[in-house]
């Protein structure tokens, strides 16, 4: 049936290519739902079959395809013989429904949590158009239930992970106190390398422990062992098998549960994706990343080598404060009359003179209160637990949160009166971002 886009329109004065336009606008505000930063979303290409052909007629007449790009809107129609003509179809998601199909084409390489989280999009689309026709198609508020079914999915599938274990583990507290943990689970039936009791693991337990729902009582101990350094090791069985010092295998994925109902996985090659503040964050892919001691752009002021090694350690030193934190940056004098004006204002707290690349276990403590540490790039700081003031000058990101878009003002705030500063914004996720007064840096400080 060559009319079935505008059968399922229900809208004489709509036509297919309307359809077209709203499933990606739509699919496209799931998208800054699940990306911290629009900016990170990447550049997909729809591709709609416009008729509905069997294999054997798509075989013998061909499909015609129209492509639609993500943030414009130009469209390309040709025609395929087979689906997997289309560009890069090997590492896209195909969706189908009686002899029709759509194809997500993420420009990215092997499968991920985000085609997961496609399908479900999809089926209720479809659903909706299905059941109320054009006029009442209503998603938005189904974003978040859609997105986690595509997760749940996904590592269930690939891992045999439950994040609905990991969600209520995250829940629980001992003692008064929430995890801090670190989990390794393999992926299901892969051929790589395995860890045993004789490879892999500094802690063997000579009885292994259901890792389950019907065993949270004694999991939730357990974890107590664990830290963001050392891992328990899930079998392909699903039991806990031992304690490793080691990073993960390349069959394996990481479980780092940092908090109440807050986790960070790690997969494929370094992907990650994150739940905290009741949503997922997907963490881009190919975000630029840089180095403070490699990249002098990034800092303001004339510093050598040895001072951009120093500040660097002070950053990777204050990224162990698992609520995230914020480090402003100034040269001595501006540091001294900003700490000064602060303190004197009530919105932070003074401190005597300490040099913190010569005092490191002070940054814990000092950066486990709600507020930013004020520093020199010296590294001497004289104010802690600082209020970010001053005037909104700047658009902000809701999807990054009080920390993030309070720094970013703050920076451009202060540069509008001639004062110069970076910002660096920990992330409760791990994320790590230097702010200057013309842009942000995603900053890497991997070994």
């Amino acid at each position: 049936m060559e009319n079935s886009w505008e059968e399922m329109i229900d809208d004489e004065s709509v036509d297919k290519e309307e359809l077209f336009f709203k499933l990606r606008d739509m699919y496209m505000a799931l998208l800054k739902h699940l990306y911290n930063d629009p900016k990170d979303i990447p550049e997909f290409r729809l591709y709609f079959c416009l008729e509905k052909r069997t294999l054997s007629e798509g075989s013998r007449r061909g499909y015609p395809v129209m492509m639609l790009m993500h943030r414009t809107n130009k469209t390309e129609t040709f025609t395929v013989r087979d689906v997997s003509e289309i560009e890069n179809f090997e590492n896209s998601y195909t969706w189908y429904q009686n002899n029709l199909f759509i194809v997500f084409d993420f420009r990215a390489e092997g499968i991920s949590p985000l085609q997961f989280i496609s399908n479900t999009f999809c089926n209720e689309f479809f659903r909706q158009l299905e059941a109320f026709g054009m006029k009442k198609l209503k998603i938005a508020h189904m974003y978040e239930s859609l997105i986690s079914t595509g997760v749940v999915q996904f590592f269930y599938g690939f891992y045999s992970l439950d994040i609905n274990l990991i969600q209520t583990l995250s829940a629980l507290t001992y003692e008064g106190h929430y995890i801090d943990c670190l989990l390794y689970f393999p992926k299901y039936d892969s051929q790589g390398e395995r860890r045993t009791k004789k490879k892999g693991l500094d802690v063997a337990f000579s009885e292994q422990i259901l890792f389950s729902n019907d065993n949270l009582r004694q999991i939730r101990k357990m974890v107590e062992m664990s830290d963001k350094h050392l891992a328990l090791s899930i079998s392909e069985t699903g039991k806990i098998r031992g304690m490793t010092l080691s990073g993960p295998y390349p069959n394996e994925c990481m479980v780092r549960i940092w908090g109440h109902l807050s986790w960070t996985i790690t997969y494929e090659d370094g992907e990650k994706i994150s739940y905290y503040n009741a949503r997922y964050h997907l963490h881009a892919k190919n975000t630029e990343q840089w180095h403070i001691s490699q990249s002098p752009e990034i800092l303001p002021w004339d510093l050598d080598d040895g001072q951009r090694e120093k500040l660097e350690t002070i950053i990777r030193s204050a990224t162990n404060q698992r609520h995230g934190t914020i480090l402003i940056i100034s040269d001595p004098e501006t540091n001294e009359k900003e700490s000064e004006r602060l303190v004197e204002a009530r919105s932070a707290t003074g401190i005597g003179e300490i040099d913190l690349h010569e005092n490191p276990e002070l940054i814990g403590a000092l950066t486990s209160i709600d507020g930013a540490l004020l520093m020199d790039y010296n590294c001497v700081c004289q104010c802690i637990g600082a209020i970010l003031d001053g005037d909104a000058v700047t658009k902000g990101s809701p999807a990054r949160g009080a920390r993030y878009n309070s720094t970013v003002n703050y920076i451009r705030r202060r540069a509008q009166l001639d004062e110069t500063y970076i910002g660096i914004v920990v992330s409760e996720d791990g994320m790590i971002d230097a702010v200057t007064k013309d842009r942000v840096y995603r900053l890497n400080l991997r070994n």
